[in-house]
């Protein structure tokens, strides 16, 4: 899907982290992990192309199909604009919205909300959604595009525990069933190294850039140096 060689990411020109190498393949869940301000945004941003490398490569598949689950505090929520049309927004740029296209973008988009568990809100507005229903939707709009690497930048953040497992399973469970690779910026690192196949350790303060299996993280000594002993080796994260 995606492979980074020696790749230096930052932004001004100006590099934050050393450099790293990694490799995400189909169906993979990678967790992205580190403190606030480490980097994580900055590495999913060159991943998606939206930003360029410092220094390095990185090769994508070629036709690989992206997309991009913002935090919920990126969305403009006062908008009036429906859970079904928000959707569609994110098709928008497959091609000429023919009467035809729009019928398939429809079928698309009603496909993905079930999937996602949306469905039975389709028609409020996105606005009214408690939070967790919002990122459904959030997850819905990825889907609909059919994507091959789908990003979720912090998909659990400022929802309440029940919101937050329903999230982390429904991730699982569409990673499982649509087969595509999945890059998950977390702030739950026990979780997300539970979660994952691998993981991708990023602090800009102590200049860390570590790429491992998620089973084998925790023993890392740069993971123990940033999170504690006692974190790396019972797996709680406080």
């Amino acid at each position: 899907m995606l492979h980074a060689d020696a790749l230096t990411v930052g932004y001004d020109g100006v590099a934050i982290l050393p450099p790293f190498r990694l490799t995400i393949g189909a169906g993979e869940l990678w967790a992205i992990i580190g403190p606030n301000g480490a980097g994580k945004s900055t590495f999913v941003r060159t991943a998606l192309g939206l930003a360029r490398p410092i220094a390095g490569t990185i090769e994508r598949r070629p036709g690989l199909r992206l997309a991009y689950v913002p935090q919920q505090s990126a969305l403009d929520t006062i908008f009036p604009i429906s859970v079904i049309d928000f959707v569609l927004m994110g098709l928008q740029g497959t091609g000429n919205v023919t009467l035809a296209r729009r019928s398939a973008h429809l079928g698309a988009a009603r496909r993905a909300l079930e999937e996602s568990g949306a469905a039975p809100f389709a028609r409020r507005q996105l606005r009214d959604l408690s939070g967790g229903q919002r990122q459904r939707v959030l997850m819905a709009r990825a889907l609909a595009t059919d994507a091959d690497l789908i990003c979720l930048d912090e998909p659990t953040s400022a929802l309440d525990a029940a919101s937050e497992q329903e999230i982390l399973t429904l991730i699982e469970r569409l990673r499982r069933r649509r087969g595509a690779a999945v890059v998950m910026v977390t702030h739950l690192v026990e979780v997300g190294l539970e979660l994952a196949d691998r993981a991708l350790l990023l602090d800009r303060d102590h200049g860390v850039a570590l790429a491992a299996p998620a089973a084998a993280m925790r023993s890392a000594p740069e993971f123990q140096h940033i999170y504690g002993r006692f974190v790396a080796r019972h797996g709680h994260t406080g």
